[in-house]
Formats: structure tokens, C-alpha cells, sequence
């Protein structure tokens, strides 16, 4: 699995349960009730870090929770609330649901949670649970002492995949071992991997590029590109997904390779598959290893025969300094090209879409082979706040029910004694009192 992209489990604490307790004081025969509330769950966050540039370190601890909240107590004590889980990410980070943790989601079960972008931006990926409230919020003036108190909310809990779209304003695309990891050592201080052999990089590398005007960018080495890409193959996915965060693109071209030529237009044709506005954007090009003489004797036919491929070429060493001052200018002109264009676009408003869950508000009864299911977010919720054990908080849910109409659902659909009545992941046994 590429680095940029992992899948975890999240699950906020519990809110704490509520207290059911009554004033015991000499001086106060018939105390009433003084139960305090369950403190709230911690929850699970997600923060940015600017200097962090991979999730890699997600990889290594994949099942993250958040505390419970403490319980109250007697003369009205709150529990103490939980602190948060906090997972540090890197900007460019988007955040999507998944099914579990074992197999890749399906598309069409997928749903963006959140896309994070700037350093300190939060994102909430699994809330805590809201604390009970103790019986001395459940006194009227017909039940002056409630033994009924409500037990903490569940947590949210779920798997989630964290995909990094790299965010910089230049990147370096070519084919795998064509000099870009060099490139970038010479043009920053940054100081990747280099090797001569493919996929040298398997993870994105940055530095930062002064400009003579006391400018400065950031740049990025991304995996070399092979043919099919686009369809996942090699570092495919993982390459492109960041070449869509980069505002200019510098097409690297390995001089030594067989056909330079032929290699660039694979790079070229993978790139418009993907997204055919990446060949769009300002494009600078550089032909790499102008120090080995068979490279630099070539240069004036691959020159020539670049030219007609695309943008005019600028031959560099690394090594030896080549090209970089005409390289460091074409870089600077391309990223105000690319700032003019940003401008002139029209400013589209960000559109958010709001799916109306009728069973947020409603509820719905459904058979199943070997019971029936109330299904509702509210009522699921109460359903998980009432503590069954104690024999007033079952009447209250009882009342609940009946008020609702989802008891007289529940017998028009057969319910009878010892049905298997199930709400949300409470499990309940059906019986007719007399």
C-alpha cells in the first residue's frame, strides 16, 4: 500500500452515565434527589502539521479511541468530560467513510467527510458521546424523587480512509529515474533519496526554491510515472492524485534514456488520462544528465525533436550547475502565468450538499428472520441512554414508545411475547404484562 493513502478505526468514548443519588444529611429528613450528570466522551481528531508530508505514521497504529466520560455522582457532581484524541496530518489531506478496514470501499459507498487544507484546520472524525443526565433532572411535580437517570451516549465509531493529495506549488513529473529527485536537491535545500534505479522515490519529497527576488516556493519530487498509470499501475494512483495539487508542472526528461522522445510522450499521454487540464497548466522542460558526454552530444537533434513535442527545453546538470539560473527563471515566469489564470477564473461558490435522512427525525419497524428492528436515530439514541436494568427508566422508555406509536406498530407487525424487538445495538425481549 502507497504511503498516502491508509485506512483506520475511530471511535469517540462514551458520555458517562448519569447518577441516580438522594441527600443523605442529618438535618434533612426527606432529601431529594441530587444526581449529577455522566461527564462527555472524548473525541477523535484530526489536525493539520505542516511540516508533516505523508500519513505514513497512521500506518503503524490503525485502531484509534478516545476515553469514556466519568460518571456523575451525588450532591449534582458532573463526571469528568474526556479529553480528545488528537491524529496529526498532513495539509492536502481528504478524508472519505469506508466500509471496514480490510477491503477497499466501493465507490458508490463512499462519502467525503472532509478535506484538510491548511495548518491548525480541525476536522471531527468520531464525536464522543454526550454525557446521562442524573435523576434530579426527571423531578415534577407528580414524581418528586426520580430513580431514573439516563446512561451515557454511545460514541460514534467507524472506518475512515485518509488520502493525501500533495499541495505545492511546482512539481517534477517524468519517467522513474529521470533525474527529478537530483533536480530537486539542486534547486533546495531538500535532500531525497537518489539512486540509479526506478522508484528511487516511493513517497513524495519537498523543498523549498528561492527565487532571486527573495520569492520562495515550494516544490515537490513526485514518483516516477510509467505507462498505465492511470489505471494504477506502478506508483500510478499515488502520483497523479498529488499532480492535481500543483499549480505548475516542470517536465522532466531523462536525456540517457533509449528515446527520450518516446519516453516523455508515455508521461505525457498518462497524464491527460488522468485529468487532460493537467496538460494545461504551465509547463516548463528540462532534459536532464548534461554532464555524460553521450547526453550532451545529442542535445541539439533532442532538442529539435523536443521542440515539436511541446514547450522549448532547457538542457540542466545537476551535478555540474547546468541550466539551473534558465531553469530557476522559467519556473518564477510559470508561476505567475499560473497566479494570472487563477485570477481570471471566475470564483465558483462551494456548493454543500445536505442529504435528508427521513429516519433522523421519524422511525420505521422492519421484519427480520428472527425478530424485528426499530430503526431511527432517535429513538436508537434513547434506546441506548436508558439503563433496562432499572425498572422506571424501562416504564419511561415504555411511554416513549407508546407516545411515539411505534408500540402499537410493533404488535400490528406480530410482536408477542418473546419476540426479539432489537433498536440499534439494543436488544430487547418482548413481553405482554397483564
Amino acid at each position: 500500500m502507497f504511503a498516502d493513502q491508509v485506512r483506520i478505526f475511530v471511535a469517540g468514548g462514551s458520555g458517562g452515565d448519569g447518577s441516580t443519588s438522594f441527600r443523605h444529611e442529618a438535618h434533612v429528613p426527606r432529601g431529594g434527589p441530587d444526581g449529577g450528570d455522566g461527564g462527555s466522551g472524548g473525541s477523535v481528531v484530526l489536525v493539520v502539521d505542516a511540516g508533516m508530508t505523508t500519513l505514513g505514521d497512521l500506518r503503524q497504529h490503525r485502531h484509534h479511541r478516545a476515553k469514556p466520560g466519568g460518571r456523575g455522582a451525588g450532591r449534582k457532581a458532573h463526571g469528568k468530560n474526556a479529553g480528545n484524541v488528537t491524529l496529526l496530518v498532513p495539509p492536502g489531506t481528504v478524508v472519505r467513510t469506508s466500509s471496514d478496514g480490510d477491503t477497499a470501499p466501493s465507490a458508490d459507498g463512499e462519502t467525503i467527510i472532509g478535506e484538510l487544507l491548511t495548518p491548525g484546520e480541525r476536522l471531527v472524525v468520531a464525536r464522543g458521546g454526550r454525557g446521562g443526565r442524573g435523576n434530579v433532572h426527571f423531578v415534577s411535580s407528580t414524581h418528586q424523587a426520580p430513580r431514573h437517570a439516563q446512561k451515557g451516549e454511545p460514541g460514534e465509531s467507524r472506518w475512515v480512509e485518509l488520502e493525501l493529495k500533495l499541495i505545492a506549488d511546482i512539481g517534477l513529473v517524468g519517467a522513474p529515474n529521470a533525474g527529478k529527485s537530483t533536480l530537486l536537491a539542486a534547486l533546495t535545500a531538500a535532500t531525497p533519496e537518489v539512486g540509479d534505479y526506478p522508484f528511487t522515490t516511493i513517497s513524495p519529497n519537498l523543498g523549498v526554491i528561492e527565487f532571486d527576488d527573495e520569492r520562495r516556493a515550494v516544490i515537490a519530487d513526485l514518483p516516477g510515472l510509467i505507462e498505465g498509470a492511470n489505471e494504477g499501475r506502478g506508483l500510478g494512483h499515488a502520483f497523479l492524485r498529488h499532480a492535481e495539487r500543483t499549480r505548475v508542472l516542470v517536465a522532466v526528461v531523462d536525456g540517457a534514456a533509449g528515446d527520450p522522445v518516446v519516453e516523455w510522450q508515455a508521461v505525457a499521454h498518462e497524464l491527460g488520462e488522468h485529468d487532460s487540464a493537467l496538460l494545461q497548466r504551465p509547463m516548463p522542460m528540462v532534459v536532464t544528465k548534461q554532464d555524460v558526454p553521450e547526453v550532451h552530444a545529442r542535445w541539439p537533434a533532442l532538442r529539435k525533436a523536443l521542440r515539436a513535442a511541446g514547450p522549448q527545453p532547457i538542457a540542466v546538470s545537476a551535478h555540474a550547475g547546468t541550466g539551473l539560473p534558465e531553469l530557476r527563471d522559467a519556473l518564477r515566469l510559470a508561476l505567475e502565468e499560473a497566479e494570472l489564470h487563477a485570477a481570471a477564473e471566475p470564483v465558483s461558490e462551494t456548493v454543500r450538499l445536505h442529504r435528508f435522512d427521513p429516519l433522523d427525525a421519524g422511525w420505521q419497524v422492519i421484519a427480520e428472520a428472527d425478530g424485528l428492528r426499530v430503526r431511527g436515530r432517535r429513538i436508537e439514541t434513547t434506546a441506548s441512554r436508558t439503563d433496562f436494568a432499572n425498572e422506571e427508566s424501562r416504564d419511561r422508555f415504555q411511554r416513549i414508545l407508546e407516545r411515539l406509536g411505534i408500540d402499537a406498530e410493533l404488535r400490528r407487525l406480530g410482536a408477542r411475547s418473546g419476540t426479539m424487538v432489537r433498536i440499534g445495538s439494543v436488544e430487547l425481549e418482548w413481553g405482554d404484562e397483564e
